[in-house]
């Protein structure tokens, strides 16, 4: 393989003026001079180094995103929007799936920094994350989606308020008549604002929030399956929020197994709007947020922090709510 000594010597110039067209900093070289170089580079499909030159420059321009489920197509489309503006900015992408447990967590952080990534956007694992050693580390970090303190702290953070968003689609099954409303949703470490946006909305409405009305358990399909075979097994109700799309999925499987009709005996919400949640039958009333943008944001906030030294800051993302057939 070519190095770029060897160029500079076909090409009759220094390495010093390599280095600068291919850092884009030759605003100085004449336009023959940088045709003449880059035509080599091309013929002999030269690839700069990126560690090397990761070294000199103190940067990689390698970002590591730390996910906890890849499985479920929420995560997949904020990589989406992270690696997409990542690459407009000329920046690499690194992606570990800890599938929610603190060690592989762990691993991967440590991963990235063997790495020499430049920062991390990271969502947080539901149960026991290490999360406090991630922010006592040098790297900058911006956080998706999951809630991590970030007071006193020099983290960013991408969010949507899902406890309005909650509490908003908790409101719609109240104004639809619903009065016993069933909720599932994951049990985690840190505060709820799903099933919190749940009470809030039945507080509101004077309605009690009955514990043989909720379960909880993980972010999944088997999940809501679970939680309509506990609370249907205990009593009936005419509403039920959950805490994702997939948990929906789950639970209006069930509700059909039993012989129950959606929305004419029990009207269901979602969050997340995955892709598919229009194209159940029926399709699913849900919350959207916006998880490219969400990808996007984060990046965005990430490398300028990288590059430009911007501080890093909290963004809040707007959410929606798509009403549809299951209410």
């Amino acid at each position: 393989m070519i190095t770029m000594k060897e160029i500079a010597e076909q090409a009759g110039v220094s390495s010093a003026t390599v280095s600068k067209i291919l850092n884009d900093n030759d605003r100085y070289i004449s336009s023959a001079t940088r045709d003449r170089v880059m035509k080599i580079i091309k013929e002999n499909n030269y690839i700069p180094n990126a560690v090397a030159k990761g070294l000199k420059v103190r940067r990689t321009n390698t970002i590591g995103f730390i996910l906890p489920d890849i499985s479920n197509p929420f995560f997949p489309e904020i990589a989406r929007g992270i690696e997409d503006t990542a690459e407009n900015y000329g920046f690499a992408v690194t992606f570990c799936d800890t599938d929610n447990d603190p060690k592989r967590e762990l691993t991967s952080f440590n991963l990235l920094k063997s790495k020499m990534v430049d920062g991390i956007i990271f969502t947080r694992s539901l149960h026991d994350s290490n999360f406090d050693d991630y922010l006592a580390d040098n790297l900058p970090i911006v956080v998706v989606d999951r809630r991590i303190d970030t007071e006193g702290r020099n983290i960013g953070k991408i969010m949507v308020d899902t406890r309005s968003a909650m509490h908003d689609a908790t409101k719609l099954l109240i104004e639809k008549g619903c009065r016993r409303i069933a909720f599932i949703g994951a049990k985690n470490d840190f505060e709820d604002a799903r099933y919190n946006g749940y009470l809030d909305a039945l507080t509101e409405a004077g309605l009690d929030a009955e514990a043989t009305l909720c379960y909880h358990d993980d972010y999944n399909v088997e999940t809501g399956r679970a939680g309509v075979k506990e609370i249907f097994g205990v009593r009936m109700a005419d509403g039920l929020v959950c805490g994702n799309d997939l948990i929906a999925v789950g639970a209006m499987a069930v509700l059909r197994e039993m012989k129950l009709r959606v929305p004419e005996d029990i009207r269901v919400t979602g969050f997340d709007d995955i892709y598919f949640s229009r194209y159940l039958s029926p399709p699913l009333t849900t919350i959207k947020q916006p998880a490219y943008e969400m990808g996007r944001a984060a990046a965005h906030m990430l490398i300028q922090n990288i590059v430009n030294a911007e501080p890093l800051h909290t963004k809040k993302l707007d959410y929606t709510l798509i009403p549809r057939e299951s209410t």
